[in-house]
């Protein structure tokens, strides 16, 4: 017994530091955290929710390319599908474009090394994002660079949900259809991804050494929208300002629905005060323990009258948040408290009434594949599930 007590207090401990590590981290990065909010700008914008079209068409441009393909996911893998955008990016390295691969350190451990060394022979230079180091070891453990970012010669972007890999593609059987919205854009706003591609590579390098083809004279295209980055701070504050202004209805798209107090209380509020509030999420589940501590939230939105539909035909991987006729933002961030409070995040805000009849109508058709969540079902879930869902909500914030 005195054994099983020593156990006890010596894993409280290290929960106590591993925890003050990673919130006194969270303090101290504060001071050098990167947000950036661009200017509104305009350009032609493409909705893309295919990740087959995805790939086809950024290899596609990644062809095109005569001068930079500055390229940056959360995760790359080692598969058929990763290592034939490896293949691509050798390829236009050897032709003499400057190529910029960065990875988050987490997120693509499963690269295996003679892919990197290979690309790196051919001249493509790779990078990974955020690797741990000290000071706040388990804070930068925690850290992650969930943004999805591609620009080709300065003239052509693409940002969104989707990462390189055969079940993003709906190639992997445990997942099926993988739904997701991505944006390809050309126009003004690709010169803030550049931005962005250039200060995680200097942040993360010290060094950003680009040449000035990847700053050409952009034309304005036809579509408002404004562009911004979040790192742990901002985006609740965001999301909040941007629940507040909805007039008649809110529609969120997210894999994961693990809100904070206010941003749970905020979509409350607005459905009583006669606000639609729609939430679309998947029934699979690819992370432990997200389905569950969702749960923990539904209660109180479906009290309120909110709506809350559960993707089935595949993995639902949205990540949108669309409000009244005109106002659509589409990008890397979840509505969860890791992207909230831990991930570096890049969000494109959208204000055209036009590519928000878009978003709505490609809602409706995944609102299609999907099952209301009632009162009676929810209650009905197994006695079993409880103490998952209780966990789940406990270690939400790093979920």
């Amino acid at each position: 017994m005195k054994v099983f007590f020593v156990i006890l207090i010596v894993v409280i401990i290290l929960l106590a530091l591993i925890l003050l590590d990673i919130f006194m981290g969270r303090a101290a990065y504060r001071k050098k955290a990167y947000e950036p909010v661009f200017s509104k700008k305009k350009s032609d914008i493409e909705l893309i929710h295919c990740g087959a079209d995805l790939v086809e068409r950024m290899m596609e441009d990644i062809r095109d390319a005569v001068s930079s393909v500055h390229v940056m996911f959360f995760i790359m893998k080692n598969d058929e599908v990763s290592h034939n955008m490896f293949t691509l990016l050798k390829t236009k390295a050897q032709a003499g474009v400057s190529v910029y691969l960065l990875l988050d350190w987490s997120g693509s451990q499963k690269i295996k090394k003679p892919a990197l060394e290979t690309m790196k022979n051919a001249g493509v230079h790779v990078h990974f994002l955020n690797r741990p180091r000290f000071p706040y070891f388990f804070f930068h453990i925690q850290k992650r660079n969930h943004r999805k970012i591609a620009v080709m010669d300065g003239k052509v972007g693409y940002v969104g949900g989707f990462n390189i890999g055969e079940e993003y593609l709906g190639k992997k059987a445990k997942f099926g259809n993988w739904e997701d919205y991505h944006l390809r854009m050309t126009g003004e706003g690709v010169r803030d991804l550049q931005t962005l591609f250039t200060a995680d590579l200097k942040r993360n390098t010290g060094s950003a050494e680009l040449g000035p083809d990847v700053w050409p004279e952009l034309p304005q295209g036809n579509i408002p929208h404004k562009i911004y980055a979040t790192d742990g701070y901002s985006l609740e504050k965001t999301y909040l300002a941007n629940i507040a202004q909805a007039k008649e209805r809110i529609t969120i798209c997210t894999p994961y629905y693990i809100p904070t107090k206010p941003l749970q209380q905020a979509l409350v509020k607005a459905r009583k005060n006669g606000v639609d509030v729609t939430l679309i999420v998947p029934m699979k589940s690819d992370h432990p323990l997200v389905r569950e501590a969702a749960f923990t939230y539904y209660s109180d939105l479906l009290d309120a009258g909110c709506l809350i539909y559960r993707f089935y035909q595949g993995f639902y991987h949205v990540k949108a948040l669309v409000i009244d006729d005109h106002f659509s933002i589409i990008g890397t961030a979840n509505f969860d408290q890791r992207s909230l409070f831990l991930n570096e995040e890049v969000n494109v805000e959208i204000d055209d009434v036009a590519f928000t009849k878009e978003v709505y109508a490609t809602i409706e058709e995944d609102i299609k594949k999907s099952e209301l969540l009632t009162k009676e079902n929810f209650k009905k879930r197994t006695f079993r599930q409880r103490p998952a869902e209780w966990l789940g909500k406990a270690l939400s914030y790093f979920l």
